[in-house]
């Protein structure tokens, strides 16, 4: 059995863990010699990772990912209610069964995300998060609590708008409904979306990126299996 782990060094007894770090997941030459991949980070690390590994090797030879949450927030692992890895290392460790969830991601182009993209209040929320990153805020969830509040009164006064227009917009693919305004949950069909502009900053699972199209994309791309229990 052997896993290939992105982003940490991890180590146990029965199994044969292969260390890469995130910078560096794209030198990996052949992803089917490992049984799984275990990706050690917070969303965003998880969304590089996957984008490095799809854009190499497709997604028909990519093994079960494992995720091992050490981020901020861990959103991914959050909806799907992932065990501690432990739990799952275990099992494997002893040939036993484990559980495997289909997971879908979507792109706009080359640019993939598996639960959140938006060019709305997300945006800023997300840029005045990454201004925090030091000191005391450099980890941990408090960094987007002070955003929070102190975004407050602009959420308060340009919701409404930012609801309204057509060249703003958020996705949220674990939200029940199809549709709320320009809020956007499941993706089944492709959504075109005119953002009026070239040059345009979106969020992609808590990542910035700049996409310098005016006419986008979103549409799904295939899936990914995560491993639970």
């Amino acid at each position: 059995m052997k896993i290939l782990s992105i982003g940490q060094h991890i180590e146990f007894s029965g199994i044969e863990i292969t260390y890469v770090s995130l910078i560096h997941s794209g030198s990996v030459e052949n992803i089917s010699d490992f049984d799984y991949i275990l990706i050690n980070g917070g969303d965003g690390a998880i969304r590089r990772t996957l984008k490095d590994l799809y854009n190499k090797f497709g997604i028909s030879s990519m093994p079960p990912f494992i995720v091992n949450p050490t981020g901020s927030f861990n959103v991914l692992a959050k909806i799907h209610r992932l065990p501690n890895i432990d739990k799952i290392l275990a099992l494997i460790a002893n040939n036993e069964d484990v559980k495997k969830i289909d997971v879908p991601f979507y792109a706009i182009d080359k640019k993939i995300f598996l639960f959140s993209c938006g060019n709305s209040s997300d945006v800023a929320h997300i840029f005045i998060s990454e201004v925090l990153r030091f000191g005391l805020l450099k980890s941990g969830a408090l960094r987007y609590v002070i955003s929070t509040l102190l975004l407050l009164p602009f959420h308060l006064l340009a919701t409404p708008f930012l609801l309204a227009s057509k060249s703003r917009f958020f996705v949220f693919t674990p939200l029940k409904f199809k549709r709320f305004f320009n809020i956007h949950g499941q993706i089944n069909d492709s959504l075109e979306i005119d953002l009026k502009n070239y040059y345009n900053v979106l969020e992609f699972d808590g990542d910035l990126s700049v996409v310098k199209k005016q006419k986008i994309v979103i549409q799904k791309v295939g899936n990914i299996s995560l491993i639970t229990i």
